[in-house]
């Protein structure tokens, strides 16, 4: 078993999955503080109604993008790795997860991807996003088919939950026909710049 400090938000994160933090409390500043320094993670885990889940991500953080003179900071953090959360203790005001890595199975079929890539494609145009196709071509996980679009926690819980690729793109294939027939909101991304 491994032990990780956690950091609790109401957001799942998975690997490659890229999240912004703005840091205010003190016991999160030492946390980022000592990863940089250490070039450590540390893992988000999705925290609803005072419980945690049960999958969470270990995050490196991959910018410190702006200090303020009273310690907070704006950060850039990037997912790695799946974790299974055992069990959790408090240390000080820190929670310390024992944590498993899962260790995923490269179980894809390609051409099963692609077919859900081209539906990605699809998704990400209906939005608006036309900006670094290219890069959206190259993509080759089924973690990276998440970007530009925004799912309900429970679905991402449930992705981040099985460590079959397969398994997963079953999932999102189920989830992208529904957005495509537009029986399943997704939020505008118009914004979104890869």
């Amino acid at each position: 078993m491994n032990h990780l400090k956690l950091f609790p938000l109401s957001l799942v994160s998975f690997p490659t999955k890229i999240v912004p933090l703005h840091i205010f409390e003190d016991r999160y500043k030492n946390l980022i503080t000592d990863c940089v320094s250490n070039k450590s993670e540390f893992g988000i885990v999705y925290q609803n109604n005072n419980s945690l889940a049960e999958f969470g991500c270990s995050m490196k953080v991959i910018e410190v993008v702006k200090k303020y003179s009273d310690g907070r900071m704006d950060v850039i953090t990037k997912g790695k790795n799946i974790f299974k959360l055992n069990s959790q203790l408090l240390d000080g005001e820190l929670l310390i997860g024992e944590v498993k890595y899962n260790e995923n199975k490269n179980d894809t079929n390609i051409d099963m991807f692609e077919i859900l890539k081209d539906k990605y494609l699809k998704i990400l145009l209906m939005l608006g996003v036309t900006s670094n196709l290219d890069g959206h071509l190259k993509k080759i996980l089924s973690f990276e088919l998440l970007e530009g679009i925004t799912l309900p926690s429970e679905f991402e819980l449930m992705l981040i939950s099985t460590n079959s690729e397969f398994h997963r793109i079953k999932i999102l294939d189920g989830i992208f026909d529904k957005i495509l027939k537009n029986q399943f909101p997704v939020s505008d991304a118009s914004h979104f710049e890869s």
